[in-house]
């Protein structure tokens, strides 16, 4: 196991940067692919895809959370030079993201039918909804791990083992996708529920693997595993970390899942509006997943500069990240301004939803400048 390198110039900032972006291409493709073929289907399955990867995403605060903390301690154990306190931290994530996927997908499958009624599905998209609501929840534990571990990867400014983690889980899903939801590659077709098992193996591949990756470059280790008595030292400060950021996250993901919900009461072209809502929002991700590796890039940075006791020097790399990413991305959103007809015409064949689709994009690629800063501040 060596030590990073916790350098803050330029260079630094985008050798951890870019496989960061490009990894979060990669999770678009996924997420892309997945609603374009939902779109072959049907618009019904498009928008039983979108409600379900919505709630989903709120069950995904807790783990969002517990990385929001983890990052923030290992990064400053590292920039503290302090690798095995880093290594414990990273063990601790682990094992709490496993017991806290299996505890949420527990509630998840056992209370599903409540929370989409709740929500109020509409009644002919509810069937297709339930169906691939309990995938996902089988899937969930999977997710939980797949996502923690891919965190302590960057925390550690091991950027490209996850990289080629995402490679191949991308390459499994695409194939998966395309053969048991439109049966291609003389597959049989499963249609919808194809989809919702594709994801399903592509999350428990990349947990497995990057569990791998992690033991094998000495961050996770049996002689790591933290003590009762260490955790009870370390866990106030996780907590006092993740509580802010998890509250972010459930109000951020409160108010996209409330959209949906609004969209789904509408008392006509409901299942239009909602197939153009995650159509949109996955179009719209090709803007919003890059700012997640600058604001990845910022929390790690950020992590060693405090823990190395540099607060000028943190501030100075935060804003600039903050200028790079507006500036970069609302270039891209002008550039594909001109194209909003013809991406929508590629996600789905549905006439109503690719109206719906061109109206979100309108409005949340004039947002770019102002969406983009705040996620990564």
């Amino acid at each position: 196991m060596q030590p990073p390198d916790l350098s803050t110039s330029p260079g630094a900032i985008w050798r951890l940067t870019w496989p960061q972006m490009l990894m979060m291409y990669i999770v678009f493709f996924m997420g892309f692919m997945a609603v374009w073929v939902a779109g072959q289907i049907g618009a019904d399955v498009q928008a039983a895809l979108g409600m379900v990867t919505q709630c989903s995403m709120l069950l995904m605060v807790v783990i969002m959370s517990i990385a929001s903390g983890a990052t923030a301690a290992v990064s400053q154990s590292m920039g503290a030079s302090r690798l095995r306190r880093a290594c414990r931290y990273i063990a601790a994530t682990v094992i709490g993201s496993m017991g806290l996927g299996l505890l949420m997908a527990v509630f998840g499958f056992y209370f599903g039918q409540d929370i989409l009624k709740l929500l109020s599905v509409p009644v002919n998209i509810l069937p297709v909804t339930e169906d691939i609501w309990q995938v996902n929840m089988l899937a969930l534990p999977a997710q939980y791990i797949y996502a923690a571990t891919g965190v302590m990867f960057r925390a550690t400014r091991q950027v490209m083992p996850p990289l080629w983690v995402a490679g191949l889980v991308c390459t499994v899903n695409f194939f998966a996708c395309l053969g048991l939801g439109l049966g291609w590659f003389g597959m049989p077709v499963y249609g919808y529920m194809g989809l919702a098992w594709a994801n399903f193996c592509a999350q428990c591949l990349g947990a497995i693997c990057n569990c791998l990756l992690l033991i094998r470059s000495g961050y996770l280790r049996w002689d790591a595993l933290p003590a009762f008595r260490w955790l009870r030292s370390a866990l106030p400060y996780l907590i006092k970390v993740a509580l802010p950021a998890g509250t972010a996250q459930i109000v951020w993901q409160s108010g996209y899942l409330m959209l949906f919900v609004l969209v789904g009461t509408l008392p006509y072209d409901s299942v239009d509006a909602l197939a153009g809502l995650t159509a949109g929002q996955r179009a719209e991700s090709l803007l919003f997943l890059p700012a997640m590796a600058f604001h990845m890039s910022a929390s790690v940075l950020v992590g060693n500069c405090l823990g190395a006791g540099k607060t000028k020097e943190a501030k100075r790399v935060g804003l600039q990240l903050v200028v790079m990413s507006s500036a970069g991305m609302s270039l891209i959103a002008s550039l594909l301004w001109p194209f909003r007809q013809d991406i929508a015409m590629l996600l789905t064949q549905d006439m109503g939803a690719q109206a719906q689709i061109v109206s979100y994009l309108t409005y949340n690629m004039l947002s770019t400048p102002f969406s983009i800063a705040s996620t990564v501040m």
